[in-house]
């Protein structure tokens, strides 16, 4: 079953709330219940149908004994992230294979952030937005995308966006440029897992990578990597072709710049900046690259 964010809710919240809830969710916060008061307590065992007669400890002690084991934190916490990426508009849309591809992303991502940190604990609650962005990326690739095309994404980090536009389009190349090897090693994983043979990773800093290679890309993309004003000239560095770049950009991105309309693309409460890029560099002496898939991380020499 599914866990909502309700039983990781605090006891002052809990008083806040009303009546208290069923043994399940009272019970799975009484590692903390030291703030309850002894007529919260009493509620509770009313509520889990115990008896509510006894001093508070025993009252605690009662509930404990009385309630399944509760889920640890780490479970909680994917089983909310999980409920509230289901709930993205963008996430509906896909059929039932990629959107489970996508709820594996959440949970590779998750598990592998829990022993090497690829993205920012503290920001788990914004991770269904990530999520429904790039979803929402992906989806505008695909209605623009012919059978061949491929996507060149800068700066990959954690596979935002580059892991789900290759779980929304995994029958299209997706080439995840980072510079961080432990951030591809976790990228080459997760590929492996989604079982996403056209997605590769690649370990390589941007500008070192457009030295030596290049990428015959029809789009590019980059979330969170430079300024916008950098995207474009770095893009045009490793394209072999002429490509569409699209940069998913904030409202407040769109004033500060001024960013005329004709520029953007907005689906719903996401807005992404497209800009089309031409090679900048000569393709003689640089590679064409061609990676090997998601099995491992591929480095660019």
């Amino acid at each position: 079953m599914v866990a909502t964010l309700t039983t990781a809710m605090s006891p002052a919240s809990l008083r806040r709330s009303g009546p208290l809830p069923r043994l399940p969710p009272v019970c799975a916060q009484m590692s903390d219940s030291a703030e309850l008061s002894y007529r919260e307590l009493q509620r509770a065992c009313k509520a889990a149908g115990l008896p509510a007669v006894g001093k508070a400890g025993e009252l605690r002690e009662r509930l404990l004994a009385g309630a399944p084991p509760p889920p640890s934190r780490p479970e909680v916490l994917e089983g909310a992230l999980l409920e509230r990426c289901l709930e993205e508009e963008a996430v509906q849309l896909l059929d039932a294979a990629a959107k489970e591809r996508v709820l594996g992303y959440v949970r590779a991502l998750l598990r592998y952030n829990a022993r090497t940190n690829v993205y920012a604990r503290s920001s788990y609650d914004k991770l269904p937005f990530h999520v429904a962005d790039s979803v929402t990326l992906g989806l505008m690739i695909s209605e623009a995308a012919t059978p061949s095309s491929s996507v060149l994404d800068l700066g990959s980090g954690s596979g935002l966006p580059s892991l789900l536009l290759a779980a929304v389009n995994p029958q299209m190349h997706v080439y995840a440029l980072e510079s961080k090897s432990r951030k591809t090693r976790f990228l080459a994983q997760a590929g492996a897992e989604l079982r996403l043979p056209l997605y590769t990773p690649i370990t390589a800093n941007v500008h070192e990578f457009a030295r030596v290679s290049f990428v015959d890309a029809d789009f590019v993309t980059a979330k969170a990597f430079k300024p916008l004003p950098e995207v474009a000239p770095i893009a045009a560095a490793c394209v072999g072709r002429r490509a569409l770049l699209h940069v998913p950009v904030s409202e407040a991105q769109v004033r500060d710049i001024s960013l005329a309309e004709s520029q953007l693309l907005r689906r719903g409460r996401f807005v992404y900046y497209r800009e089309a890029v031409v090679p900048a560099r000569s393709l003689v002496k640089r590679r064409d690259f061609r990676g090997g898939g998601a099995g491992a991380a591929a480095v660019a020499h």
